[in-house]
């Protein structure tokens, strides 16, 4: 008996692998080609969050809450509120993401075929590609879309820690009705490390409050929860709370992911598919793959990743700066316009007129470093 030979394999059961996967199906209204998916069983918690276009959003149906207004607290304390209008800020659980995937779309899609397992080769062939797994088991694939993580031995490289807690507070204190993108206030940032505070409000009571540090350094579990409970003393001094659960990841950043075309498609982070500057990609990989299921490709405007690599550069060189280049960019740009520049949809008029309200000696000097 022959081995079965998929049409398409999808490495990684994450954000990027089920949405190429989610793409393809509708893609295919026949339901005729074979697809593997290869999952590695992780389903830790995380948060996926992305602002799009409120008529338009992504996944809609698993969007659990939505802000149309936005937040942003400067280092010197300074609170600036804004709608973000036509745009809206989504959350998506993971615990609700990997439920509809897993107990309803791949269930209802029999072309479908989960394998639990570990990718660890991939060889190249001339027609179909081999896939050789961690428990010896080998698969065949016409072609293959490969999410697994790249590992970067740059001494340089930028990473975006988070350590986070869901918390329910006694007493309806929060307004549901805006995010808090950034919250600067709290003076613990240094020359090795930025560090600002996330909120997203579910309800009255409820609550996602995380620590964000941009840092070459590792991943300081104790010391980003001292520095969570300083953030909350400071704000919520007083104010009675059970802590629900935790969240805690790193995104690594820089324009450092080697893309991949042809037979063996890289996709997620490993395929560029991530914000270097900011670490957001889920709409970014949502993106890719609808074109991919139309045989596509996303071109973005070199530009982008030029302001990227800068950003990336005053990180390297001039950390403890970072709160006042953001202070600078909330206070003087409209919320909506950074947010288009930051998805990579702004114009070159919009991006010149928002880097002259910047810092610009500043940037010029890492220009010519």
């Amino acid at each position: 008996m022959s081995a079965v030979v998929f049409d398409l394999a999808i490495i990684g059961a994450g954000a990027s692998g089920l949405q190429l996967l989610y793409e393809m199906i509708q893609a295919d209204s026949s339901r005729e080609k074979k697809i593997l998916l290869l999952d590695s069983g992780d389903r830790s918690q995380k948060s996926w969050c992305f602002w799009e276009d409120e008529k338009r959003a992504c996944f809609p149906f698993l969007v659990e809450k939505s802000w149309k207004t936005m937040t942003y607290r400067t280092s010197h304390g300074e609170t600036l509120h804004t709608t973000i209008h036509p745009l809206e800020y989504n959350y998506i659980s993971s615990d609700r993401f990997f439920t509809y995937f897993f107990e309803e779309f791949i269930p209802a899609n029999p072309n479908i075929t989960l394998v639990t397992n570990w990718a660890q080769e991939i060889k190249e062939g001339a027609e179909v590609q081999t896939i050789s797994c961690r428990d010896g088991s080998t698969f065949f694939s016409k072609r293959v879309a490969d999410s697994r993580p790249i590992k970067s031995e740059d001494p340089a490289l930028i990473y975006q820690h988070f350590s986070g807690k869901f918390i329910e507070f006694d007493e309806p204190i929060l307004d549901d009705s805006a995010m808090t993108l950034m919250d600067f206030s709290l003076p613990v940032s240094t020359e090795e490390m930025s560090v600002f505070h996330y909120i997203l409000p579910f309800s009255r009571t409820k609550a996602l409050i995380e620590t964000t540090v941009f840092t070459k350094l590792d991943y300081d579990k104790q010391a980003y929860e001292r520095i969570w409970k300083q953030y909350v003393d400071k704000h919520f001094r007083s104010k009675k709370f059970k802590i629900i659960s935790d969240e805690m990841g790193t995104i690594p950043m820089g324009v450092h992911a080697q893309k991949k075309e042809g037979s063996i498609f890289t996709i997620g982070a490993a395929g560029g598919n991530m914000k270097a500057s900011t670490g957001y990609a889920f709409t970014r990989m949502q993106e890719d793959a609808k074109l991919r299921a139309q045989n596509r490709l996303k071109v973005t405007p070199s530009r982008f990743r030029f302001y990227d690599k800068m950003l990336l550069k005053i990180m390297n060189n001039d950390m403890a700066k970072i709160p006042q280049v953001m202070d600078r960019l909330f206070s003087r740009v409209p919320t909506h316009r950074i947010l288009r520049f930051l998805d990579d949809k702004s114009s070159l008029r919009e991006d010149i007129l928002l880097l002259s309200k910047l810092d610009v000696p500043l940037f010029i000097t890492h220009l010519l470093k």
